[in-house]
This record gives C-alpha cells, structure tokens and sequence, in this order.
C-alpha cells in the first residue's frame, strides 16, 4: 500500500459490482446513457432524503444516505416517528434528520436532494412556513447554517431510490439506526444500480 489510502473490502465490491454491471451493459444492443442520480463535485457530498408517513397509524419515518463524488456510501441512517400530524410534518423530520447525519460526519459542503417538493421550496424560502411542521424547519434552519456551502434541489423519486428504501424499512422496524462503516444489505443492490450510468 506504501502508505495510500485504501477502501474498506464492502465498499470495494460495491464499486466492482457497479463497474462489472456497467461493463455487461455496453455490450448489448440498445443501450442508452440513464439519466439516474448524479455524483457531486469532487470536494461535496450529496445527501438523499425521503419520509414515509402512515395516516391510519398517526406514525412516520424517514431515511438519509450521504455518499461522495464516487458514488461511495459514506453514512446512512433511518428512524422511526410514533406520532406525526402529516405527510410534510414526516418530510421535514427527514431534512432535520439528514442535516444532522451531515454535521454528525462532518460534512462541510453539502448538496441535499428531495423529492418532495415542498421541502425544497421551503429551505428555498429561508425555512418560512405555516404548515404543522414550523418549528422543525426552525431548527433545520439553525443546523443549514453551520455549514460552509449547503444547497438543496428536487430530484425524481427513480433517482431517491435509496432514501427511500432506508425509510420504508424503518417504519417496519420501528428503531433508529446508522450504518457509518458498511451499508444494509437492503440497499446494497440499490447503491449499485443508482450509480449505474447504462441502461437497457
């Protein structure tokens, strides 16, 4: 190794399996360029957020995913809300959620991807709304702006796959979790598909 930095074995199979997947496709016939989630700049992180809420239960749940200019997963986390008024209320527990895992790895420049529109407008509005989720967005608002560059964008649910998966899991679960070293098994094949740039 001569003293370079070498990734950890998970992470290396994960960016074999992508590259062999990318390598299968190029030799079919009609294959196009997918466009599906994009890696940021090389010095940022891009965080992927989603919620799901359960109106008969009154519960939500939510999932964040940062991964680098690579496409490598640098940390994940789900959780589990017992009570939530509504489905902006559970997306905005999402956006607390990611910005927390952000500072919690310290993360510096940051773009944040939602596919819920609403958030983004919001943030876009300085955090300012009147809906039930008003003091979250306060608090979302205190964190954002610990960080050094921080921008958020809407992005299709194809492309958000990821989060998504983490939050549907945690509604199952009911329990909080991170995963800092090697990611859940049940986003591993997700991991490899969404930074797949072929298609058939």
């Amino acid at each position: 190794m001569h003293g370079e930095c070498v990734q950890r074995p998970a992470k290396s199979g994960l960016s074999i399996a992508t590259l062999t997947k990318n390598y299968k496709m190029t030799a079919k016939k009609g294959v196009k360029i997918r466009q599906g989630w994009r890696k940021p700049p090389e010095d940022t992180i891009m965080l992927n957020i989603d919620a799901s809420f359960d109106e008969d239960m009154g519960c939500g749940s939510m999932g964040a995913v940062i991964r680098d200019s690579s496409g490598t997963i640098v940390i994940a986390s789900n959780n589990f809300i017992s009570h939530v008024v509504d489905a902006p209320m559970a997306e905005a527990y999402a956006l607390k959620e990611g910005l927390m895992l952000a500072q919690h790895a310290g993360c510096n420049r940051v773009i944040i991807q939602s596919d819920c529109m609403e958030v983004v407008e919001i943030m876009g509005d300085g955090g300012f709304t009147a809906n039930s989720a008003a003091a979250i967005y306060d608090e979302c608002i205190t964190i954002w702006l610990g960080f050094q560059k921080i921008s958020i964008e809407h992005c299709r649910r194809e492309t958000n796959k990821v989060a998504h998966e983490l939050a549907k899991q945690a509604m199952i679960s009911k329990i909080y979790c991170i995963w800092d070293d090697d990611p859940p098994s049940f986003i591993v094949d997700l991991l490899s598909n969404g930074v797949t740039v072929l298609d058939q």
